[in-house]
């Protein structure tokens, strides 16, 4: 099968119960497979910003230190095999033909009987599978979306849960305010297990992040900010000591600092339940770690930088690293997801820009936001933008300007990989 074949199966559109508010669809799906994910031991990563750079980060510590690491990822940029992955090599198109052959039958008796699996269902379980077949010492394991009710919290068996940065996002689904979306975030704390999380969280926040701690007997370990000290964040490298101890990333912005200290952390406690983890290897797989569209230059002169933020929370931390660019020749290209609060996107950072070129991306499964709808906000928010109707046009008018310092994709991850592919077509 070809990945585009991949894709069209797995998405397919299926007879199913789309009011279902529980698991259960997930749980009988992997009843049928044999529970193949009650064999491995896992770290499960929930939150609204820098889930998968929190979870690659985890993941390289661990290959670092000699064990066999399952790293599953969402959405994907380069390729959809990235999103299945065992020591940074993607899944391959053969092997997940060979699960889509075992799970087919299954698919076909759910959907008989009226309630199919769902696209991210379907990756889940393959990916479980995969995780099982090859023997992985641990999966580094990144919910889908919110965290009580997403497929991948049929697990039993985590051993540590980490709760990166909570913001404002798929609010329609998670709740309105941040409390009820920290308790969605929170569903994935386990009875008797430990959870870590983000050191800069509101208050609102941690205190709900507690509660539930306290509710399921959990350990609950934050990084001490008063042991940070940051000595170098700019747009090449962030450079830090943590209790004492030297790090590098090669992973941009400041809050990925924050990101590597849960992971410092988590190490940590790990060495503490029995685990051998040697300080070399969390500090190589920290400096090893990069992730495609979290602030990754992919060009220089004129600097252009992809990014996949996609809300509030995502767009204050761009803010931060556009500090290093105030007053220049700035220019971005956007794009959004249908029902992202782009207003609020666009009203924290449209300041650093001389322009910004709106595009819709292209995308079978997801529907990117109307161009007249972005017009129509930037000029209530007397913002300098126009419009293309290409990703490759939108590039082309803007590297054709003199002088550009900067130009940066953001807005979208399925933005970031059109813009990917662009390149790598050309």
């Amino acid at each position: 099968m070809t990945n585009n074949e991949i894709i069209s199966y797995i998405y397919k559109d299926r007879k199913r119960n789309s009011q279902k508010n529980d698991n259960q669809r997930m749980i009988t799906l992997m009843e049928k497979l044999g529970n193949p994910q009650n064999d491995l031991k896992f770290i499960h990563i929930a939150g609204s910003c820098g889930k998968g750079s929190t979870t690659t980060m985890m993941a390289n510590v661990l290959k670092n230190s000699g064990y066999k690491v399952g790293k599953f990822i969402s959405p994907f940029v380069i390729s959809f095999n990235e999103r299945i992955q065992i020591n940074n090599i993607f899944i391959s198109n053969e092997e997940i033909e060979k699960y889509i052959e075992k799970i087919n039958p299954i698919i076909l008796e759910m959907e008989n009987n009226g309630d199919a699996p769902n696209g991210f269902e379907i990756i889940t379980a393959i990916a479980f599978m995969y995780y099982k077949d090859n023997d992985c010492d641990f999966v580094c394991l990144e919910v889908g979306m919110g965290g009580r009710l997403d497929p991948t919290n049929i697990i039993s068996t985590t051993i540590l849960s980490i709760i990166t940065l909570i913001d404002f996002d798929h609010t329609r689904f998670l709740g309105n305010t941040l409390e009820e979306i920290a308790s969605e975030k929170c569903g994935i704390i386990k009875k008797d297990k430990i959870t870590i999380t983000y050191p800069k969280q509101e208050k609102s926040v941690l205190d709900t992040i507690r509660k539930y701690c306290s509710k399921n007997n959990n350990k609950l370990y934050i990084p001490s900010l008063k042991l940070l000290d940051i000595i170098k964040s700019n747009h090449n490298i962030n450079y830090f000591s943590y209790k004492g101890n030297f790090y590098k990333l090669n992973l941009i912005g400041e809050y990925q600092i924050y990101n590597a200290l849960m992971v410092i952390l988590a190490s940590n406690v790990l060495v503490t339940l029995g685990y051998k983890i040697p300080f070399s290897a969390i500090n190589t797989g920290l400096f090893d770690s990069s992730f495609s569209a979290r602030l990754e230059k992919i060009q220089d002169n004129p600097t252009i930088f992809l990014d996949g933020s996609h809300n509030i929370a995502g767009a204050r931390s761009l803010k931060n690293f556009l500090h290093e660019y105030k007053g220049k020749k700035n220019y971005a290209i956007m794009s959004f997801t249908e029902g992202k609060d782009y207003k609020a996107f666009l009203n924290e950072i449209s300041s650093y820009f001389q322009e910004i070129v709106f595009v819709q991306y292209k995308n079978e499964y997801k529907t990117s936001e109307q161009i007249d709808n972005l017009l129509e906000i930037a000029k209530k928010l007397n913002i300098n933008a126009t419009s293309f109707n290409t990703v490759k046009e939108a590039n082309q008018y803007l590297i054709s300007k003199e002088n550009v310092d900067l130009i940066l994709i953001t807005g979208s991850l399925y933005l970031a990989s059109e813009y990917r592919n662009m390149l790598t077509e050309e």
